[in-house]
């Protein structure tokens, strides 16, 4: 297709549509799980830091895959790896569903997570293949969209399924909208670019899989021992000097596994650590509201997994608008208006932690997914403008992969400092202790925001600088 043609086939649709749908019913069960925890901490005796890894494990294997996609895209074509994904997340959810112990869950879980780091890739690797850049807003925001609206439903979905009928249906059900994935997107995936042989880069993969398994286990083990655990420190130092180990082989092998090259352009960086901070934030906030409300509140299961649906649903329906405003008037706009909106909520969270309510919750939810929907989209497209076509690939897999790894690390961060907050809870209860460490991860998140907005505005001064060049 022609980089000039503004039309978009048919087929592009429909095969970003069934890929999107496979990667939303990984979301899906994913955020899903998140309302479960009380009751799988109950059923299988584990604590708080134990069934995090229900999500931090899926996001953490999810994040290694996708950290190959540049190969894999080279390597194999996108149809093949479409089905071979699709496949691994039928058997997964199947493992799930049957699962009479915790490990056992946690391998399905595992499974999934592969799944879904082969599959969400792809859909990208179509749009950036097929779209034209006029166009990359609106279609980057569909494919956005359908994402988006996994985590939308996913808490009530899992809330209103455990509670009418136990959480081994949530995998069960899913199972026909793995159908339609499988219709839409094996008959539509095409390929515009060839396979070709490639160098898979062995070393740089274990250097990034020490780094983002050991930074992990750092958290794990904080949440057991507390901030000041020299297993802590010393795993988390560790996973610094494999990740700095991976910087100094990739300028020193041919094909390395992410060419760091796109991290030589500024407003790139910005573009990636504001999106990766957001995904933290976003998956954070996630785990941390449904467990508040059962833990805290006292919300059932079901009403755990409704307070998130209003803002949710709102996000949904944004982010394609979100979208269509970068294509009319660029990226500084929505990013920074939806940056506020962030900053609001949070502080909103912080301000109210000693009183909130599931009113409350879901009010100030729905500021945040408003804020949320000008964003994420919006910085992962204005992120990959900033690089030449030859360095798409590279970028398109180190956007996928800290979407998925900053998610992980995003709920370790918000388990660890309840389970540090419970572990050292003294005279108060354990509902005051719990209450304690989700006002500690409100704070954080809040920093974050003001972070963030800091990474956009110098990010913006520094491309109007580039154009005026």
């Amino acid at each position: 297709m022609d980089s000039t043609t503004t039309k978009v086939p048919r087929f592009v649709l429909f095969s970003i549509v069934g890929t999107a749908l496979l990667s939303f019913c990984g979301i899906l069960t994913e955020t899903s799980m998140n309302v479960t925890f009380p009751t799988l901490m109950r059923q299988f005796h584990i604590s708080i830091g134990a069934v995090q890894w229900l999500t931090t494990g899926y996001l953490l294997i999810a994040s290694l895959v996708m950290i190959m996609a540049s190969y894999i895209h080279k390597r194999f074509t996108f149809k093949a790896t479409f089905v071979t994904a699709l496949v691994l997340f039928v058997v997964g959810l199947v493992v799930c569903a049957v699962a009479t112990s915790f490990p056992v869950l946690l391998i399905g879980r595992l499974i999934g997570g592969i799944a879904t780091g082969l599959c969400t890739p792809v859909m990208f690797g179509i749009i950036t293949q097929f779209v034209p850049g006029a166009k990359m807003g609106r279609y980057m925001s569909i494919g956005g969209m359908i994402l988006g609206f996994a985590p939308t439903v996913g808490p009530t979905y899992g809330g209103l399924v455990l509670y009418y009928m136990g959480w081994r249906m949530i995998f069960w059900i899913v199972l026909p909208i793995v159908a339609v994935s499988f219709l839409f997107g094996y008959f539509n995936i095409r390929q515009r670019v060839g396979t070709q042989p490639a160098h898979f880069d062995t070393l740089g993969f274990t250097l990034i899989a020490v780094a983002f398994i050991t930074i992990s286990l750092g958290f794990n083990d904080a949440s057991k021992h507390g901030w000041s655990s020299l297993g802590f420190w010393g795993l988390v130092l560790v996973g610094i000097i494999a990740l700095a180990s991976y910087g100094w082989w990739a300028t020193r092998t041919a094909q390395p596994l992410i060419n760091i090259a796109i991290f030589k352009r500024r407003t790139f960086v910005l573009s990636f650590l504001t999106y990766l901070s957001l995904q933290l934030s976003n998956i954070g906030l996630g785990f941390l509201l449904p467990n508040y409300a059962q833990l805290v509140i006292g919300a059932n299961a079901m009403t755990a997994g409704l307070l998130l649906l209003p803002g949710s649903v709102l996000r949904t329906i944004l982010m394609p608008l979100g979208g269509s405003l970068l294509d009319r008037r660029g990226p500084r706009v929505p990013i920074l208006t939806g940056l506020v909106c962030l900053m609001i909520a949070m502080a909103g969270f912080v301000l109210s932690a000693g009183h909130l309510s599931v009113g409350w919750i879901i009010g100030i939810y729905i500021i945040y997914s408003v804020g949320f929907s000008m964003t994420f989209s919006n910085t992962l497209a204005n992120g990959m403008q900033q690089l030449s076509p030859k360095l798409i690939g590279d970028g398109n897999a180190a956007f996928n992969t800290i979407q998925q790894y900053a998610g992980s690390i995003g709920t370790a961060v918000m388990a660890t400092v309840v389970a540090i907050s419970q572990n050292q809870a003294g005279k108060l209860s354990s509902v005051e202790a719990t209450a304690r460490g989700g006002l500690h991860d409100f704070i954080i998140l809040l920093v974050l925001t003001i972070i963030m907005i800091v990474l956009a505005s110098f990010n913006f001064k520094f491309q109007q600088q580039d154009k005026k060049a």
